[in-house]
């Protein structure tokens, strides 16, 4: 109890903080920056509106699709839906399987809906598809729908994002270091961000709508990314770790990877994890939830980024080079050398907190191949938010180097009192 009441408590703060923010209409509170919704197409910005746009291509194309195609597509699904109850209600060895199978036909069924979609200008699909499930509900029972009641739904799946984040955190946190206060602490680091990214940094953090973002205001798709990358990272590093587990961390990476392409490096990183870890055999059910939405990935990407590479405004020029390094962080909003500065050297004291190879393997990949990845590419200064999902590791190890200066604070009277005459 006292496990969910915290983790209870950490959720409700951090969902508190966007919801103050928002009634606070534009005066600013301590701590945080001041938030007007923009009157301006529903309060959506940025690439809220090409996310909106994806939405609502994908709502209707299900009316462009072919009636026939429409009917057997719906057939399926409902096909495959009982085959997969019946199988589930047989406890069989395979039900680690049908996991995978069951998200691979659901992105198998919605691939067929986004053949007949236009290009929207959304890079990425995994946010606009979760986005618009509740709003095709929505316009099911008649209800014209605007951008401002976009933005509403939008708006409360983002605040589940960040509250269910927290929960991710620290059981990750609990996985990677085998003590639950640990978990709970980082946790409480990851709560408490959205505070502290301004005394750490400086105001220059909340600049471009980077702590909107964070805090789930401006329906990007951070926050649904950092949820299910921690989520996987959580699963693979379960203490009694089983096929369905990783099925399960393998289809919650697979989804992060719908959600933003870069992270299909951190599920090859855990893949890599899995296998070195010696569970031969339970690799492939991971493998399996990693390719679950390989389809549905593949038949996106045409009207993704293809559509934007000629487009200056939404394409730089010179997307990934080496030149970039430099200035990537020399010119972040956010994580700038002032900001490394204090934020690394408790993290290097917090790997001495995670001794068992293979967790501590697995939070550092997570850590680093983000702002390894993201250092050479051009925009990175300008959106500091592409890091965002590092960030639970981050804290993590925040929380491990505390374990660490405690453990050898409270053996330091012991060690005194050996050497006594």
């Amino acid at each position: 109890m006292r496990w969910w009441g915290s983790l209870g408590l950490l959720a409700a703060i951090r969902v508190a903080i966007p919801l103050a923010a928002y009634a606070d209409a534009g005066s600013g509170l301590p701590g945080m920056p001041a938030f007007t919704r923009p009157a301006r197409y529903g309060g959506l910005t940025g690439d809220a509106t090409g996310f909106y746009a994806a939405t609502r291509e994908f709502m209707a194309a299900w009316g462009r699709m072919p009636r026939a195609v429409l009917a057997l597509d719906v057939l399926v699904a409902l096909a495959v839906s009982v085959a997969l109850v019946l199988l589930w209600r047989r406890r069989g060895a395979w039900r680690p399987w049908l996991v995978p199978a069951a998200l691979c036909a659901f992105g198998l069924v919605v691939a067929v809906d986004v053949h007949w979609m236009n290009p929207s200008g959304a890079a990425v699909f995994g946010w606009p598809l979760l986005w618009s499930l509740p709003m095709l509900a929505y316009r099911a029972l008649g209800v014209g729908l605007s951008k401002h009641v976009a933005w509403d739904f939008g708006f409360a799946l983002s605040l589940l994002c960040v509250g269910l984040t927290v929960v991710a955190v620290a059981y990750l946190g609990r996985n990677a270091s085998g003590r639950r206060w640990l978990g709970l602490l980082a946790a409480a680091f990851w709560t408490l961000w959205p505070l502290l990214v301004g005394v750490i940094a400086g105001h220059h953090a909340w600049t471009n709508g980077q702590w909107e973002v964070d805090v789930g205001l401006h329906n990007y798709s951070e926050p649904l990314s950092t949820l299910l990358v921690t989520t996987g990272a959580a699963l693979v590093l379960s203490p009694r770790l089983t096929q369905m587990r990783l099925a399960l961390g393998g289809c919650a990476l697979s989804a992060a990877t719908l959600v933003k392409l870069s992270n299909a490096l951190l599920a090859a990183a855990a893949l890599v994890v899995v296998f070195l870890r010696g569970r031969t055999r339970d690799v492939l059910p991971y493998f399996a939830g990693a390719l679950a939405l390989a389809p549905l990935v593949a038949v996106y990407w045409p009207i993704s980024y293809p559509k934007l590479f000629h487009n200056p405004q939404s394409w730089p020029r010179d997307p990934f080079d080496a030149a970039h390094i430099v200035t990537s962080w020399t010119h972040s909003s956010i994580f700038t050398p002032h900001t490394l500065v204090i934020v690394v050297p408790l993290a290097v004291i917090g790997i001495a907190g995670l001794l068992r190879p293979w967790p501590l393997s697995l939070v550092l990949a997570f850590l680093l191949i983000n702002p390894i990845f993201y250092s050479f590419y051009a925009n990175t200064a300008q959106h500091p938010r592409f890091l965002y999902a590092s960030l639970p590791e981050l804290f993590i190890l925040w929380a491990a180097g505390i374990g660490v200066i405690l453990r050898a604070v409270m053996s330091r009277p012991r060690l005194v009192r050996s050497f006594a005459p």
